[in-house]
């Protein structure tokens, strides 16, 4: 499954800028996971980036930075419908 990141703001002093995700860029998932120690949070390992045991206790990304693509795609062709209705309406 592919998700682009569309945060990766207060990156963890732990986790080093090589471990760390982009926002705006694309990713593939490699497993998805519950996070015990933040409940109803899930956590994603990741394809292209990996955390490693430099940073310890980090071990997966939190799902909330990320929107999968399929749902962006989905998104952008609803608000393309409401912006036709509108200049509709308009005319």
């Amino acid at each position: 499954m592919k998700v682009i990141c569309i945060d990766a703001s207060n990156k963890p002093a732990k986790i080093s800028l090589d471990e760390w995700v982009e926002e705006g860029v694309v990713y593939t998932i490699s497993s998805i996971t519950r996070m015990g120690l933040q409940p109803n949070k899930l956590g994603l390992k990741l394809v292209e980036v990996k955390l490693t045991e430099k940073s310890f206790p980090y071990e997966f990304y939190d799902a909330d930075r990320f929107i999968i693509i399929d749902e962006l795609l989905k998104a952008k062709k609803e608000e393309a419908v409401v912006e036709e209705e509108l200049e509709l309406n308009i005319v």
